[in-house]
């Protein structure tokens, strides 16, 4: 017989409740053990840079399209977080030889909202690199003094676009000395390799490739995608900007390899974890603490 238990995952400083409900796959026992605790939270570690990164990714997609005062790009687009009067705005273009350059400085205000309700301050840097010999070009991000719904999120993440067929976009993308430092001073430390494959008229994103980190306890960890994430935009209309297919696994330092499984390309939050032989259906809902 399965039993179901309710608990959260607090962090007091971090201002997040995760609430996590599952469905343990063995017989009755007294509670959570201390081995899926660990489980779930180094799960939950790697969903929270997943869900930072990925933001600033799409907010730096949006300011490498931003063409100053002009009418172009997706400035017209009132739905988009550099129309906001809390953003301030600096552009400046290099051409050199065929290599356009291309550098957006964005400044937020403390407590600038974004449309979807997100708050952030402080600096980034996004610069695009478009060689006009090659058929790909470079967006690099770089953080400075910047705050993401209160975590500090330093690093920089660079991709390199290529169009591998109409409507199919391929990013590579690389984070080096990633860190997110919660409000209660603990921190999650990340690099990592990835391929992004986007499909537009699909509106389906698949992501292969591996981290390395140490998280909020200190543990360190590798993080490899051994069956591809998907996320689907069709999905962010029910608030989930999660994967929702696909496998990682998690190997630690002395401890218990996990392994995370997203689902069947259903429109949840809900993931199953697996750790010494024991598998949960856990759902991760992060939301800001009142």
């Amino acid at each position: 017989m399965k039993r179901i238990n309710d608990w959260k995952i607090v962090s007091t400083g971090l201002s997040l409740a995760v609430m996590v409900s599952f469905s343990a796959c063995q017989e009755d026992s007294e509670g959570v053990t201390s081995s899926a605790d660990e489980a779930d939270a180094i799960a939950l570690d790697e969903a929270v840079a997943d869900d930072l990164f990925e933001d600033i990714d799409l907010l730096s997609d949006e300011a490498a399209d931003f063409e100053g005062d002009s009418s172009g790009g997706r400035l017209e687009n009132e739905e988009t977080t550099l129309m906001s009067d809390c953003v301030g705005r600096g552009v400046e273009r290099q051409r050199v030889e065929g290599v356009f350059t291309k550098t957006v400085t964005l400044d937020f205000q403390e407590g600038c909202e974004g449309p979807k309700g997100r708050e952030r301050k402080g600096t980034m840097i996004i610069t695009r690199v478009t060689d006009t010999n090659e058929s790909t070009y470079t967006v690099s991000t770089t953080l400075q003094n910047f705050y993401l719904d209160g975590k500090k999120v330093e690093g920089t993440r660079t991709r390199v676009y290529t169009t591998v067929e109409p409507g199919v976009q391929q990013v590579q993308i690389t984070l080096a000395n990633g860190k997110v430092t919660l409000e209660d001073g603990q921190v999650i430390e990340r690099n990592g390799s990835f391929t992004k494959t986007w499909n537009r008229d699909s509106g389906e994103t698949t992501v292969e490739g591996s981290a390395t980190g140490i998280n909020r306890n200190g543990v360190s960890y590798t993080s490899t995608i051994t069956e591809p994430l998907m996320y689907k935009r069709s999905c962010r209309a029910d608030g989930v900007f999660m994967a929702v297919d696909g496998i990682r696994s998690i190997t630690r330092e002395g401890k218990a390899d996990v392994t995370v499984d997203y689902g069947d390309g259903e429109c949840d939050k809900t993931v199953d974890i697996t750790v010494d032989g024991e598998t949960r259906s856990v759902e991760m809902t992060i939301t800001k603490k009142d």
